[in-house]
């Protein structure tokens, strides 16, 4: 009895010892599945948490790209934009007259290479054609404004100077047509005075003008009008008497060549615009030094 008492003992023993065992793996298990399933959670998280920040960066990458693309501009490209609160009210921008596109920012190509012309060489029909349509030395290019906004605005618009190299804006001359009436701009002589032209004959786009009695007048040997003997040397005038001269409006500033407020523009209303470019070859800055340089204009819409 005593042999077999302390057989069940023992064997009391080693079951309790094989319980706390069990007991002890299993514990250990349970921590040992608890770990990997956090940590397993902790790198699924993790995974997403990266996923969305790959996802994050490569979102900003393409939205700074397509805000360079939006804003970039090449050498010399003429750009037209419309300011963000006229976008929002409903005023856009078009090459035609149609609108099958609402845009707010155009883009008409450089002139590369032009040399100087005279007024004379531009088309007639230079305003008739829409879009960008350069001559060989002519930069041209025809757009529209309109507002959708339900409501009759005002308007202002400003052409500007961007860019400019080697003094190509003293001999830089703009046309400008707004609903079918132009003006012309040039920067004032070194004496401060308008630039301007002489001719035995009328000068082109005078049924045009906006001004046609400041634009255009006749000067004699009494009334002069802004003729320096040097110009009238190169001509050859013998006399004054009937001489056209055709008068520029100075540059606004250095860096504006105009502005202009349209009032009262109705809604479902459209402008037409035309700008046109050219290198006076009769201006006396239009000189060699400036052979290879650039000037790039740009034209802003806003209340």
């Amino acid at each position: 009895m005593k042999n077999r008492k302390r057989f069940l003992d023992g064997k009391q023993k080693q079951d309790g010892i094989k319980r706390s065992l069990v007991s002890r793996v299993d514990w250990l298990n349970r921590f040992r599945h608890w770990y990997m399933g956090g940590f397993s959670l902790f790198r699924s998280l993790f995974r997403i948490h990266a996923a969305k920040q790959t996802i994050a960066i490569i979102l900003f990458i393409l939205s700074v790209a397509f805000l360079m693309a939006a804003f970039y501009t090449n050498a010399g490209e003429f750009v037209v934009k419309v300011d963000r609160k006229m976008a929002r009210d409903g005023f856009y921008l078009s090459e035609i007259p149609v609108f099958d596109e609402r845009l707010i920012t155009l883009r008409a190509d450089a002139l590369v290479d032009a040399t100087n012309v005279n007024i004379y060489n531009i088309d007639e029909d230079v305003m008739d054609i829409d879009g960008e349509h350069h001559s060989d030395d002519v930069f041209a290019y025809t757009f529209y404004v309109k507002n959708l906004t339900g409501e009759t605005k005002d308007y202002r618009y400003t052409l500007f100077i961007r860019n400019k190299t080697q003094g190509v804006e003293e001999a830089a001359w703009v046309m400008l047509f707004h609903n079918g009436k132009q003006e012309i701009f040039a920067k004032a002589n070194k004496d401060g005075h308008p630039e301007c032209q002489y001719s035995e004959f009328e000068f082109p786009f005078q049924e045009y003008a906006l001004h046609p009695k400041e634009q255009q007048t006749v000067i004699s040997n009494r009334n002069p009008g802004y003729i320096t003997q040097e110009v009238i040397d190169y001509h050859e005038f013998d006399s004054l008497d009937g001489i056209y001269q055709l008068v520029t409006v100075p540059f606004a500033s250095e860096k504006t060549v105009c502005t202009g407020l349209r009032p009262d523009f109705e809604h479902d209303g459209m402008d037409k615009f035309t700008v046109v470019i050219w290198l006076e070859g009769e201006d006396p800055e239009c000189v060699d030094a400036i052979i290879g340089g650039e000037i790039e204009l740009a034209m802003s819409f806003t209340y």
